[in-house]
């Protein structure tokens, strides 16, 4: 298999192989569209089979990736979109634990040096999707650029949650810190939503013990949005969650229910400005951005994922052009980079 021309702008796209929802199709055309080749990389498949290469030889650094469907030798008019990752997940799984576990890490640490030492761009360096996926930052630097935020609780004391949660009148919410499977006598996947505390849940606080938690005071909801930022462009869609039974306190449980439900949504200047001034803030191209909008008008920050779906959003209403949105970021079109600098 011969590497092909360096020239040629290539984008090889980080993911896992059970990632069926990033419309690495619609990706893939709007690419080809552009000239532009297009290689996916599946996480879960190095080093069993794949390859990659990095090397200091002849003066140069070379970044080699090798996947059954193609080899390309990443330049400088090259570029990388880290979507997701699942490191080593088909190592055998009947390894010795010890040496598995060493696999997955120097795995891990492999692809996430390489990612870093990129002679070209990167949406979104995993180091700075790690660092931005932390909670209490998001809401610290939120509430820093004017954002309005939940009163909010995160720890492991009892005694101060319980506190907490007798000073919220609106009543309290409660969500974890990251995500995290859990599954069923029958090996499905069970997700963990945000809950609204009931009077039974406050004699289990002592649980804390074993796990953190974050404690919020409920907001009131006229309608929920997901904003969207690729580059220098925000979309946002609302969605009345409050209109479907079992949304009320995270749409996310009844979201294929919703999946018709979502409507473009314009954001007050104001609140865009402070968006921008969010993603300027954490050096990155991509956020999938959640708040509420209060009855009263009022626009409440939640979270900012720096590696959150949002692709529902196109292939549903509002059918934002998500694709061609990220493609003009990866290709460097005019203006569609937002400045990291």
């Amino acid at each position: 298999m011969s590497t092909q021309s360096v020239s040629t702008k290539h984008v090889v796209v980080i993911s896992r192989s059970d990632d069926i929802t990033g419309m690495h199709k619609e990706l893939h055309n709007e690419l080809e569209s552009r000239g532009v080749q297009m290689l996916r990389f599946n996480t879960d498949e190095f080093p069993t089979n794949a390859q990659v290469i990095f090397a200091q030889e002849d003066g140069r650094d070379v970044l080699r990736f090798c996947t059954p469907q193609g080899e390309v030798e990443l330049g400088p008019n090259d570029a990388i979109w880290y979507r997701r990752a699942n490191w080593g997940g088909k190592l055998p799984m009947d390894m010795d634990k010890q040496l598995r576990h060493g696999c997955v890490s120097e795995t891990e640490a492999m692809l996430r040096g390489v990612l870093e030492a990129a002679p070209c761009f990167v949406l979104d360096p995993p180091e700075l999707v790690r660092k931005n996926g932390h909670k209490p930052a998001q809401l610290r630097l939120a509430k820093k650029l004017g954002l309005s935020t939940p009163r909010t609780l995160m720890t492991n004391d009892p005694q101060a949650a319980r506190a907490f949660i007798a000073s919220c009148p609106q009543g309290v919410v409660t969500k974890m810190l990251g995500g995290f499977a859990i599954y069923d006598d029958k090996g499905e996947e069970q997700v963990v939503f945000t809950t609204a505390l009931s009077p039974e849940h406050l004699d289990k606080l002592d649980g804390l013990r074993y796990c953190s938690m974050v404690f919020q005071e409920r907001v009131q909801k006229q309608v929920e949005l997901r904003v969207t930022a690729i580059g220098r462009r925000l979309f946002a869609a609302a969605v009345d969650s409050q209109a479907t039974q079992g949304a009320e306190v995270d749409w996310r449980e009844r979201g294929v229910t919703l999946l018709q439900s979502w409507r473009p949504y314009t954001l007050p200047v104001e609140i865009e400005t402070k968006l921008h001034a969010y993603m300027a803030a954490i050096g990155m191209q991509y956020s999938a951005i959640d708040l509420i909008v209060e009855p009263s008008g009022r626009h409440v920050f939640l979270e900012a994922n720096p590696a959150g779906e949002c692709f529902w959003l196109q292939y549903n209403s509002p059918h934002h052009p998500l694709a061609a949105a990220l493609a003009d970021v990866l290709v460097a079109a005019p203006l569609a980079r937002r400045s990291t600098d």
